[in-house]
């Protein structure tokens, strides 16, 4: 599995935790997450305290190619604006489980397998479709179709972008270089 998000509080690092240890146990079971934030050292620490199946990859420049080589995308946020981290998995046809918060289903439609903000049920959506390569196809299929819907990334960041300079707020920052999610 792959995560990719800044490492704060809105993106539900405690309910990936919870997620990993109801996996703990699945031979072969790894759990990448890209991305740094103020919850690293926290996030690193709990992982080692319980021998969670967890590995921090800290920024990087490659994440499409982690979600496209991944058997599912898994997005823990507890809050969400316009998810486009998501938006990008269901472009390289990720198979995604992400929690039902904000635009997240908006944007998914029937393309990604949508849990409520519990670690367990994203543990078992996660199992589930980790034991069931047809779904995980299915899934696959149904997310590159839905991707062909959506507005894509460069848009939609111009569209943020045009929306910051009309409301005089400046832009997030690696908005303007497209460069990392928050």
């Amino acid at each position: 599995m792959v995560t990719v998000g800044r490492l704060a509080p809105q993106k539900g690092l405690d309910l990936l935790c919870d997620a990993a240890s109801s996996l703990l146990g699945r031979p072969g079971l790894t759990w990448l997450v890209a991305g740094d934030g103020p919850l690293e050292a926290a996030v690193r620490d709990r992982v080692g305290a319980e021998g969670l199946p967890v590995r921090l990859l800290g920024r990087r420049e490659d994440v499409a190619d982690l979600m496209a080589a991944a058997d599912v995308v898994v997005s823990t946020a507890r809050w969400e604006g316009q998810p486009l981290g998501i938006q990008e998995a269901l472009a390289l046809g990720s198979a995604v489980v992400a929690t039902d918060v904000g635009g997240t289903a908006e944007v998914t439609g029937d393309a990604a397998v949508l849990v409520g903000t519990d670690g367990e049920e994203i543990g078992r959506a996660v199992a589930a479709l980790l034991d069931d390569p047809d779904a995980r196809a299915a899934l696959s299929a149904r997310a590159r179709t839905r991707a062909a819907q959506l507005p894509d990334l460069e848009v939609t960041l111009d569209q943020l972008e045009g929306v910051y300079r009309r409301t005089g707020t400046r832009a997030a920052p690696g908005a303007a270089g497209r460069v990392g999610y928050s």
